[in-house]
């Protein structure tokens, strides 16, 4: 959700790479996002829960789906191989070339989009799995 107000802005500035990494991000969230909530829903269909605390330890579980689940989490983080991290750069770049005191902003979104992906995988995916199944 919080790629999508970079997405806006970018479309805002009216530059070439504004629209072309709005474009680019946009597919990007579009492809990793759906992905995010077919496992989502994979999860609730198995353990019939929808609570972090009750789908802990889900490698353990289903070590299958646990590498879908990093791929699309660093995917969501923007994390090499991935189109959001192409989009989030050339968003980046157009946002800074309109403001420089844009960048402060956008390092506290980014940083915090990321983390979360990441305590959001290492939540559901490590420690002991609920024994009430």
């Amino acid at each position: 959700v919080a790629h999508m107000s970079i997405v806006i802005s970018g479309i805002m500035v009216m530059n070439y790479w504004g629209f072309i990494g709005s474009y680019i991000l946009m597919i990007g969230h579009g492809l990793c996002s759906s992905g995010m909530f077919c496992l989502a829903n994979i999860s609730y269909e198995r353990l019939h829960s929808r609570s972090l605390y009750i789908n802990k330890g889900m490698m353990n579980f289903m070590p299958s789906m646990s590498l879908w689940w990093f791929l699309l989490m660093s995917s969501n983080m923007a994390a090499p191989p991935s189109l959001n991290l192409m989009g989030e750069i050339s968003l980046i770049n157009s946002l800074m070339s309109w403001s420089w005191i844009s960048m402060i902003m956008l390092m506290l979104i980014s940083f915090f989009s990321a983390g979360y992906s990441l305590y959001l995988y290492s939540f559901v995916q490590h420690g002991k799995y609920y024994s009430g199944i």
